[in-house]
């Protein structure tokens, strides 16, 4: 339990490091993006993530026959919730410019970079037992 809530300590302090490289990227280049839009879009993506690590953790907790079901399970409901907040978010709200669409993919990387770094490192540590 102590190592799930490290991760997702570590998960908080990504997220704010990932906000301030934005944050400070759109002051140093002009764009039409609000910090508090930042801040909500880096918010909805740290919490998907966030889903996809507990219930990732949860399948580390299982039999290991179920284990593989659970890891793909996560992966799988993290991109399933980023389809779905990127159609509301490009197709409903209408903020289809390029900046934003930049703006989704690159934070999709670096939230999908952590998430299989934990996934790849808790894994490893689990195999070598």
């Amino acid at each position: 339990m102590k190592k799930a809530a490290r991760t997702f300590i570590n998960l908080f302090f990504y997220t704010i490091a990932v906000f301030a490289f934005t944050a400070v990227v759109i002051q140093l280049i002009p764009l039409q993006l609000t910090i508090t839009e930042l801040l909500l879009i880096t918010i909805i993506f740290s919490l998907i993530t966030a889903l996809a690590l507990l219930l990732f953790l949860i399948g580390t907790e299982k039999s290991p026959e179920k284990q593989p079901l659970y890891t793909m399970g996560a992966v799988g409901l993290k991109l399933f919730m980023f389809i779905i907040y990127a159609i509301v978010y490009f197709i409903i709200l209408k903020n289809s410019g390029a900046l934003y669409i930049i703006l989704f993919f690159l934070l999709y990387l670096a939230f999908t970079i952590y998430l299989l770094k934990v996934v790849v490192k808790i894994l490893k540590i689990k195999s070598l037992k």
